[in-house]
C-alpha cells in the first residue's frame, strides 16, 4: 500500500465500493480495504434489490440475479394474505458475485482494493481526521488520508472513533437470523417474495421468504430486540421453518443486527463521511439498505470528490452531503419509521382486516395515492400517519 491516499474507504460492500469508484473515477487516489478474506461473504441480508436503482451503478447480470420478483405477499397470523405488485421490478441476487462485481469496478476505475485488510483506528490531528491505522495480512501501518469513509456496516467502529452517534435505541434494533433453504421446489412461488407479520412468531418484526430459484430460498426474520423475551431469534426461524418448511434442508445460516431508525443525524464530521448501514441508511419500515446504502455512497462521493478538489474536508463542507440526503429521503424515512411502529403495535385483528381489504382491491392498476386512502380510511390513525407520503408525492420503495 501507499503510505497515502487522496480517500480511503473502510468496507467493502455495496456502499463501499461504489464510493471508492466514484471517486476513483474523478482522478483521486483511492484504497478500498475489506477486512474480511473474500468480498461478498458472509451475507447478511436477503439480497432483494430493486433493479432501476441498481442500475445506475452497475449492469443487470444473469450471473448475479437468482429470482426476478414480480410480486410481493403480506400474511397475518390469521392466514389473510394479500400480493401487490413492486414499486420496481425485484431481483433477488447473489450477493457474493454481486459484491465481487462492484468492487471489481471500483478497482477498473482506479481504486486500489485490499482484503485481509481491517481498519484498527483513526488518525486524528486537530479534530480531523487524516487517516487510519490498518492491519494487513498482519502487519501494522499507518496510512495518511485526506478523507475517510466508513462503510463497514451496521457496527461500524469507524464511525464510532470518529466520534458519530452510531448506537440506535434498544427499541429500534433488530436482530435478525437468516437460513438458505433448499429442497423446496414446489413449496413457494419463485417469483414471489413473501413477508410475514407475526407478532407472535416474530415480536416486533416480520419474517419473511426470498426465492433465490426454483428449490432454494432466503428464509428469515428479523425482530425487535426489546421485545425478543428468553427465546432467541434462531429458535423462533426454527419454529417458523418446522411449520412451513419440515422437509427443507439447511444450505447455510448467518446471523446479524441492523438499525431501524432512518439515517444518522450526524454523518460527517472534519476528513470522515459514513455511508451504507455505517450510516444507518436502511429503510425504517422494512429494513432493507442495498440500494439506499449505493444511493448514499453516490451521495456522499460527489459531496467528497467537490471538497477534496477544494482541498476542504471540514465538518461544514461535507454536511451538504447530510443536506442531500435529507431532501431526498428524510420526510419519507421519518413516515416510514412512524408506520413501522403503528403497524407492529397493531392487534392481529387490525392487521388481518387490512390486508383483507387489500385483498380485494386492484391492486395493479391503482395508483400509490388512491391505494394509501383506500386502505387506510378505516384506521384513522394509519391514514394521519400516511399523510406525509401523499401529500409530498413521495414514493415507497
Amino acid at each position: 500500500m501507499r503510505q497515502s491516499y487522496d480517500a480511503v474507504v473502510v468496507g467493502a460492500g455495496p456502499a463501499g465500493s461504489v464510493a471508492a469508484r466514484r471517486l476513483a473515477e474523478r482522478g483521486f487516489r483511492v484504497l478500498l480495504i475489506e477486512k474480511r478474506q473474500e468480498i461478498g461473504v458472509p451475507v447478511r441480508c436477503a439480497e432483494a434489490v430493486g433493479a432501476d436503482s441498481t442500475r445506475p451503478y452497475i449492469e443487470i447480470d444473469d450471473r448475479w440475479v437468482k429470482a426476478r420478483v414480480s410480486t410481493y405477499s403480506i400474511h397475518s397470523a390469521s392466514g389473510a394474505c394479500v400480493k401487490i405488485p413492486p414499486t420496481e421490478p425485484t431481483l433477488v441476487v447473489d450477493r457474493k458475485v454481486f459484491d465481487w462485481e462492484l468492487a471489481r469496478l471500483a478497482s477498473q476505475a482506479g481504486a486500489e482494493v485490499r482484503t485481509r485488510t481491517e481498519a484498527t483506528g483513526l488518525l486524528i490531528e486537530q479534530a480531523s481526521v487524516v487517516g487510519i491505522r490498518v492491519n494487513s495480512l498482519g502487519r501494522s501501518s499507518e496510512v495518511q488520508a485526506r478523507l475517510v469513509i466508513a462503510a463497514d456496516g451496521i457496527e461500524s467502529q469507524v464511525a464510532r472513533w470518529a466520534g458519530l452517534k452510531t448506537m440506535p435505541p434498544m427499541a429500534d434494533y433488530y436482530v435478525g437470523f437468516q437460513y438458505l433453504l433448499g429442497n423446496l421446489r414446489g413449496r413457494f412461488d419463485p417469483t414471489n417474495c413473501e413477508y410475514h407479520l407475526d407478532q407472535q412468531a416474530f415480536p416486533g418484526g416480520y419474517g419473511w421468504v426470498f426465492p433465490k430459484g426454483d428449490d432454494t430460498a432466503n428464509v428469515g426474520l428479523v425482530i425487535a430486540a426489546n421485545r425478543a423475551g428468553d427465546v432467541s431469534a434462531q429458535r423462533l426461524l426454527d419454529r417458523f421453518v418446522e411449520r412451513k418448511y419440515p422437509e427443507a434442508h439447511i444450505l447455510g445460516a448467518v446471523a446479524g443486527g441492523v438499525s431501524a431508525t432512518g439515517a444518522l443525524k450526524k454523518m460527517v464530521t472534519s476528513g470522515l463521511v459514513a455511508v451504507g448501514d455505517a450510516a444507518h441508511q436502511a429503510d425504517p419500515l422494512t429494513a432493507g439498505g442495498i440500494n439506499l446504502g449505493m444511493i448514499g455512497a453516490d451521495l456522499a462521493s460527489q459531496v467528497a470528490a467537490d471538497a477534496l478538489a477544494r482541498g476542504d474536508v471540514s465538518a461544514r463542507v461535507l454536511s451538504e452531503y447530510e443536506t442531500r440526503w435529507q431532501n431526498r429521503f428524510g420526510a419519507q424515512h421519518r413516515a416510514l419509521y412512524r408506520i413501522r411502529k403503528l403497524l407492529t403495535q397493531m392487534e392481529e385483528k387490525q392487521l388481518a382486516h387490512l390486508i383483507n381489504v387489500a385483498s380485494g382491491l386492484p391492486l395493479q392498476t391503482m395508483g400509490l395515492r388512491e391505494l394509501i386512502f383506500t386502505l387506510f380510511k378505516t384506521e384513522p390513525r394509519l391514514l394521519a400517519e400516511v399523510g406525509t407520503l401523499v401529500t409530498t408525492g413521495l414514493i415507497l420503495k
